[in-house]
């Protein structure tokens, strides 16, 4: 198996990828939302600021929530089980999900 997409913020690099044969990442085209940001391991990557961005749109869908009202436990655990994050970078806020989840089971909320 061969890796393949590869992508990196130093042109050259990415220019001697190219000219070995790796299989690389078109810096114009991208499935992320935000301009001059490519989809990484789930997080969005601008490679010309080298900063990573989290989209929370989908995570919390509120509307719903708001609605009912209920279900506050099943509602907190969907959130933190939503977060893709390999490198642990959204640890700090995933981990507050899981102490308020720990908390609302603690005191008997539905």
């Amino acid at each position: 198996m061969h890796l393949r997409k590869w992508i990196s913020n130093d042109l050259a690099l990415t220019k001697m990828w190219e000219e070995k044969g790796f299989s690389t990442f078109p810096r114009e085209t991208s499935d992320c939302p935000y301009p001059d940001f490519h989809k990484v391991l789930g997080l969005s990557w601008n490679i010309q600021q080298d900063s990573l961005r989290m989209d929370i749109k989908d995570l919390l869908p509120c509307s719903k929530f708001l609605v009912h009202g209920k279900d506050i436990k099943r509602f907190v655990l969907r959130a933190a089980g939503r977060v893709f994050d390999p490198l642990g970078l959204l640890s700090p806020f995933t981990v507050r999900l899981k102490c308020l989840f720990q908390e609302l089971w603690k005191r008997k909320i539905p």
